[in-house]
């Protein structure tokens, strides 16, 4: 009989990989704490074993009602003799910080592992980073939040036997002096590309042609986080390019659609209908002006988008600003770097590139980060006592 693994959190594409790598080893309980992304997606995987208990929608009520069910249930799978493992994932820290301690102290003998979606936010709780640095002021109540936030996501940390990133094998060095983690076994799943997805383009000449760039996933205006709407002005000064934008938030772009350049889609969510979409163009384009005030937004983000890219076919064009997805692409040829301050001539460093070859090498390349290759290794870490 399969052991129980009992996961909380955000239903987004890496989850539902996760989710999907586990399923013939484990069976996975999953409780939602949203229906946004991809739940209806993981709900399909999984069936009865997918629980919606959306906690950040409806009366209020309904949230309190959502959350103490949450409990419950949680409660009644960590009960079972055959549940293993408990998942804490994304970073919703006072839910998921709330349930390490329940089973730590009422089921001790259930692994808890901690799989944050990013870890730039723990060098400061993004409710007071923020909003005290737009506003100048932050209401107690947010200031209070933010607070409990953080104390919540250390207890996350801190009360997990292992923990899971989706980044890069090096980052929690940087957390190592703010939270007790030095010897914490950690597992970088960061091999996001399914076979089942990919797609493949055929040989082009673009220096003589439009060229024609797309974006996919959340856009900022903020000064404080990773924004990426400034770098989409620059870059729709360029004649010679069209931009293709498939937005979280369509309406941020309401005041760029005067540029006859600018082409804004319908966002997406079948992960595959996405990747087929996207593959007609020319570059995935992943530039953004990282936040002063956050060093490890531009040290260690590591956007799914730059795998849906991959996954599509498309040489990616990044900003030398963003250091580890920088030396990834540089180091197995998947795309172009262009220095920050050179965003407004784009267009010349795509002109230098041999493009077919940038081409055939994103094909040869992408094999690396495919998630057969992990697979193994994954269920071998978590289940390792």
């Amino acid at each position: 009989m399969k052991k129980n693994i009992l996961i909380c959190g955000y239903p987004n594409t890496v989850l539902r990989i996760f989710i999907d790598v586990l399923k013939d080893h484990y069976t996975v309980h999953f409780l939602s704490y949203s229906k946004k992304a991809q739940y209806t997606e993981i709900k399909k995987i999984l069936g009865d074993t997918a629980y919606l208990l959306d906690t950040e929608s409806g009366s209020k009520l309904v949230k309190l009602s959502n959350f103490l069910r949450l409990f419950t249930l949680s409660f009644r799978i960590a009960s079972d003799k055959n549940t293993q493992l408990f998942v804490a994932y994304h970073n919703h820290f006072i839910k998921n910080g709330l349930l390490m301690i329940l089973l730590k102290w009422c089921f001790p003998k259930i692994k808890r592992i901690h799989f944050p979606y990013d870890i730039h936010p723990y060098q400061f709780s993004k409710e007071l980073k923020y909003y005290y640095i737009e506003n100048g002021k932050l209401p107690l109540k947010n200031k209070f939040h933010g607070w409990l936030s953080l104390f919540f996501d250390k207890i996350c940390f801190e009360n997990a036997h292992k923990i899971i990133t989706k980044g890069f094998e090096n980052e929690l060095d940087y957390l190592k002096t703010i939270y007790r983690i030095q010897n914490k076994p950690h597992f970088v799943f960061n091999f996001l590309i399914e076979k089942k997805d990919i797609a493949f383009k055929e040989s082009k000449n673009i220096k003589d042609d439009k060229i024609h760039l797309v974006f996919i996933g959340g856009i900022t205006t903020s000064e404080v986080a990773d924004n990426n709407y400034k770098v989409f002005e620059e870059v729709l000064k360029q004649d010679k390019i069209v931009f293709h934008i498939y937005p979280h938030i369509p309406y941020l772009l309401d005041t760029l659609k005067h540029h006859e350049n600018l082409i804004v889609h319908s966002n997406i969510t079948k992960h595959k209908e996405l990747i087929q979409e996207i593959s007609k163009y020319d570059f995935g384009f992943s530039i953004s002006i990282p936040p002063k005030n956050d060093f490890l937004q531009a040290k260690m983000a590591s956007g799914i988008k730059i795998f849906d890219y991959l996954s599509a076919g498309l040489p990616i064009i990044i900003d030398n600003k963003h250091n580890s997805m920088a030396n990834m692409i540089k180091t197995y040829e998947l795309g172009i770097i262009v220095p920050f301050e050179e965003i407004k001539n784009i267009v010349n460093y795509i002109n230098q590139c041999d493009y077919n070859s940038l081409l055939l090498s994103v094909q040869r390349n992408r094999e690396r980060f495919f998630v057969d290759i992990q697979s193994n290794k994954l269920i071998e870490f978590i289940s390792d006592n």
